[in-house]
């Protein structure tokens, strides 16, 4: 019998209720660059600390990855079981579970697990931890639950909305006479997630109404929403997250809706007052 514990990297936005649930963990951290300082993303970081920090910086703001090792230790302190990371796309992480798995393996062969590629982020991660819950509790065997999150994952989308650019320029996402005039014109850019790549899918300009344009690209997708779920992953904008909620139930037939904070590394990419959401 195969292990259910589900790991993931910190770009996971899980809370500690809906890791309870899952049996899921975010098991292990980004590295965070401010400037001169290098913090641990893990359940220890306040992100109020971490924002005023980026706020203060200038120069540029980057993440690492740690060691295969480390992959490996939890691997095989967890008997196995499924892991989940940020799209290898966008970070090395992915290359770095699975080293860290082969290693795990060859110290224990009867391991048994998988390592997902999300080809997201954030409530994206989050969304595949929650599928992969569901497939084992319906049954499937290990086999059946590898096929059905990896059509799942190709599948689903993401979306990024960005209130301040400033953050995605210092770290490079973006150039600094683009991120300026994105900044003086009030231009709000939709991203999305595109094989894995962070895309632009839309702009638009102003705050009024910015629920019902965000949720006017959901509608776009023309993907399957009955009785599925969506997650919204916020950094520091519950009230923008619980209008899409509410606009969402009355719009669409989504069978659960959760709202989610940002940890650490998903706090640097989408910035103060970043909203993304899965489904």
């Amino acid at each position: 019998m195969y292990k259910t514990k589900i790991l993931a990297d910190s770009a996971c936005d899980l809370s500690k209720e809906l890791a309870t649930e899952l049996n899921a963990e975010r098991a292990v951290p980004f590295y965070l660059d401010i400037g001169d300082e290098t913090f641990v993303d893990d359940d220890s970081l306040s992100i109020a600390d971490l924002m005023a920090k980026m706020k203060a910086c200038t120069t540029k703001m980057g993440s690492a990855c740690p060691s295969p090792a480390q992959w490996m230790d939890i691997f095989i302190k967890a008997g196995g079981g499924f892991a989940v990371t940020i799209s290898s796309k966008l970070s090395a992480m992915y290359q770095t579970a699975k080293l860290g798995w082969e290693m795990a393996k060859n110290e224990v062969p009867e391991l048994v697990g998988h390592v997902f590629d999300s080809k997201s982020a954030s409530c994206g991660e989050v969304l595949v931890a929650m599928k992969i819950r569901q497939f084992i509790e319906s049954g499937l065997g290990f086999d059946g639950v590898v096929k059905k999150v990896e059509s799942f994952i190709e599948e689903m989308r993401t979306f990024v909305l960005l209130e301040d650019v400033s953050n995605v320029v210092k770290n490079g996402r973006m150039s600094k006479i683009k991120g300026t005039i994105v900044n003086v014109l009030g231009v709000k850019p939709v991203l999305c997630n595109k094989d894995g790549e962070i895309d632009l899918f839309g702009k638009f300009r102003g705050s009024s109404n910015v629920a019902g344009k965000l949720l006017d690209c959901v509608a776009q997708c023309r993907r399957e929403i009955k009785g599925n779920e969506l997650v919204i992953s916020h950094c520091n904008n519950l009230s923008l997250a619980e209008e899409l909620r509410d606009e969402a139930r009355k719009r669409f037939d989504f069978g659960r809706i959760l709202i989610l904070e940002t940890g650490g590394l998903t706090s640097i990419y989408a910035c103060d007052r970043g909203i993304i959401l899965s489904f």
